[in-house]
């Protein structure tokens, strides 16, 4: 039983509840069969000092019998309750994990860069694991624990008022000054045990930053330097750790020890009672064996409130992965059910911190033809077309796809219909036609073998240890980056999108190659709208249409041959390149 939307935007308990109420049978079930447990093993020791009493007495054996009788009944019930107990809490903890794990996960996969950007990957994985785990074993002891102990101590109080009360009430004001005690403690425990979790959550990122980057830290030498900056964060988590745990378990432990001041304070009046005849040698036992409950209750209460202080922690770290995304469907977005590819930017205009990135930028690009994007480093290109998948929205101006403002469509369609090729391709740590098929996971394999020889990736399977089905590793490690380009670009002709964005993706393949990629490309360019980005002129010379751009503005646009009559930015870009082909090296 899940629900598929969020329910607030911060972490706390009030949103943890609404995950526990979403499997709210099993949680009844659990306190119902923990307060049952929790009657029964409370009157256990009442019926024992009934029948020492009784023994004592020379009460007849029938009745004897009887009392032996009922508390072996009681103590069934009992083992039967906490094991129903177990069940229903197991089922409560490890489904709230379950649905808080995947609102966590999918609400991440809908944030932008930026987000990406302030929050370091290991440090998103240590949250998502390590705080979840709190979670979790909050949940697990909660419901296995604070029903059963909750009516034991009630019941046990209540019996033992009936025995005596003078006596019980100086064990209650004991345990009620060490509980407000604990609780007042433990208010600072929480922001402690967070500074734990985040340094957990750094020394996270360090290691996955580590492994991912061991390529490079190999060719710099760095090992002695990355591992000396582990020594420091982990001998920082020691610390943080140690100096939460020696104010940690002194609270902890505070239950233990008054209940065992308690018994002292029982044996010492209770065995002065029992010797007046005040109480009888059956009471006594009863309090003596209560006091040994009540101390195991009162650790297991302990422990919740420790593991609760932890997950408040917990919770404030988990809360900035419940932020909404910036970019997110219109209530009435439209569907895309036949895109052209028709594109159209009008007065497009993007602000960063103050500074203008795209400045009025308006151009018409028809359907089914090749338009290339050259210019400067930093010049705005690539911001350029990520903006036709809302990657980002524009700060003024609007995209237009087929006449329909970008806005307006459907994200999964919007996305769907284009494909797109960066200069740094990401693959995943599966085997290589896995990560072509990525595209269209439901590809027949004449459409993957097409793809992989359009890509050139088919030049590079002989030496591939075991061909398509080669694990090309973590981000891709086992490839070279031209190889991972041409399996971006797989990827993407797979996906027969209407927009085929190439941004600067044979910038790591050599110029033959990128000659041959592009040859094959005429045919499945010819049937689309296709982008390119790319530093080499030879790449985007055959293009229908060029488009230059410098400091965030179009300033040049027209043919090849268009503009290098022109005499302007793009025909000294072509000497350029030339002037550099034609010197030595």
């Amino acid at each position: 039983m899940t629900d598929q939307t969020h329910p607030t935007h911060e972490a706390d308990l009030k949103w943890l509840w609404h995950f526990i109420m979403l499997h709210r049978i099993a949680a009844a079930g659990s306190i119902l069969t923990g307060v049952l447990g929790g009657i029964t093993s409370a009157i256990e020791p009442y019926l024992i000092g009934v029948i020492i009493d009784h023994i004592s007495n020379n009460v007849n054996l029938d009745q004897i019998v009887h009392d032996i009788v009922l508390l072996i009944g009681f103590s069934i019930v009992t083992v039967i309750a906490f094991f129903g107990q177990r069940i229903f809490s197991g089922q409560v903890a490890y489904a709230v994990n379950f649905d808080i794990r995947r609102t966590l996960f999918d609400n991440l996969i809908t944030l932008e860069q930026s987000f990406y950007q302030r929050y370091q990957t290991g440090d998103l994985i240590s949250r998502m694991y390590s705080d979840l785990d709190m979670i979790w074993r909050l949940l697990a002891i909660a419901f296995n624990r604070f029903g059963s102990a909750l009516l034991t101590l009630i019941v046990t109080f209540v019996l033992l008022g009936a025995i005596n009360i003078p006596l019980t009430l100086v064990t209650f004001f004991v345990l009620t000054v060490s509980t407000a005690f604990q609780i007042r403690a433990g208010l600072a425990l929480a922001p402690m045990f967070e500074k734990v979790q985040d340094q957990a959550g750094a020394i996270s990122a360090l290691v996955q930053d580590s492994v991912s980057g061991i390529q490079t830290i190999k060719t710099f030498g760095r090992e002695a330097g990355v591992a000396e900056k582990f020594r420091e964060e982990n001998n920082e988590y020691r610390r943080r750790w140690l100096f939460f745990k020696r104010r940690n378990e002194p609270v902890g432990m505070l239950p233990n020890m008054i209940s065992q001041l308690t018994a002292g304070i029982v044996v010492l009046f209770g065995g002065i009672m029992t010797l007046q005849g005040s109480i009888t040698l059956g009471n006594f036992t009863q309090f003596l064996i209560y006091l040994s409950l009540i101390s195991n209750v009162l650790l297991q209460l302990g422990t919740i409130y420790q593991r609760y202080q932890q997950t408040r922690g917990a919770l404030t770290r988990l809360s900035p992965l419940l932020q909404d995304a910036n970019i997110t469907n219109h209530p009435q977005s439209r569907p895309m059910p036949n895109p052209r590819g028709d594109i159209t930017y009008e007065n497009v205009s993007i602000q960063a911190d103050g500074t203008s990135v795209l400045s009025n930028v308006s151009l018409h690009i028809p359907a089914g033809s090749v338009v290339a994007f050259v210019g400067p480093t930093g010049c705005g290109k690539t911001l350029l077309v990520n903006l036709l998948a809302r990657v980002q929205d524009p700060s003024e101006g609007r995209i237009l796809i087929d006449g329909v403002d970008v806005r307006s469509l459907a994200l999964e369609d919007l996305r769907r219909a284009i494909a797109y090729v960066p200069q740094s391709t990401f693959l995943f740590s599966r085997p290589l036609h896995e990560n072509v098929r990525m595209g269209k996971p439901d590809i027949e394999d004449e459409e993957l073998k097409s793809a992989i020889h359009i890509s050139r990736v088919s030049n590079d399977l002989p030496q591939l240890p075991q061909g398509l089905d080669t694990l090309v590793g973590e981000k891709g490690v086992m490839l070279s980056g031209g190889q991972k380009q041409r399996v971006a670009i797989a990827r993407a002709i797979v996906r027969d999108p209407a927009i085929l964005v190439l941004d600067d993706a044979l910038s790591s393949v050599d110029t033959q190659t990128a000659a041959d990629i592009l040859s094959e490309l005429r045919d499945v360019l010819s049937t689309r709208t296709s982008l390119i980005i790319a530093h080499r002129i030879a790449t985007v010379k055959d293009a229908d249409h060029i488009v230059v751009m410098s400091e965030g503005q179009i300033v040049e646009q027209g043919t090849h041959v268009e503009l290098i009559a022109q005499d302007g930015l793009y025909a000294r870009m072509v000497e350029r390149e030339l002037r550099d082909d034609d010197d030595p090296e």
